[in-house]
């Protein structure tokens, strides 16, 4: 009896937020959006235009793992205005913060040397 065993290296091994280093992961859906990395001094602008058709929605950020850089992250409405912005310098676990009056069209991340692992999830709230 022959036993082979194999390891594969492309594997996401676990605890691991984002996959690869530095491959961001990026969900959009209807009234949804997620943003997974897995950084190593890494820097760089990532922009996507949201679908959301609510004007109450929710941020979730999770920062962890964090041995430099800055993260900054900015939601805009659709004529531009700015509906929430915030710099990230260290790690931080499931903050929340409600965003109402207008319907987000665009979300800007921006990473600056950063060395770490971040989850952004950009969601509806019905009240």
């Amino acid at each position: 009896i022959f036993v082979l065993t194999s390891c594969r290296e492309d594997i996401i091994s676990p605890g691991n937020i984002a996959g690869n280093v530095n491959e961001p992961i990026q969900e959009n859906k209807l009234n949804y959006y997620t943003f997974l990395i897995n950084a190593d001094k890494l820097s760089a602008n990532f922009s996507a235009k949201t679908n959301f058709n609510y004007s109450t929605t929710k941020i979730f950020l999770t920062t962890s793992d964090t041995e430099g850089g800055s993260v900054t992250i900015g939601v805009r409405d659709d004529s531009g205005t700015s509906l929430f912005s915030s710099t990230i310098l260290m790690d931080i676990q499931n903050q929340y913060r409600k965003i109402s009056g207008a319907i987000p069209d665009r979300i800007n991340i921006s990473l600056a040397n950063f060395t770490g692992k971040l989850k952004v999830t950009l969601s509806y709230v019905i009240e």
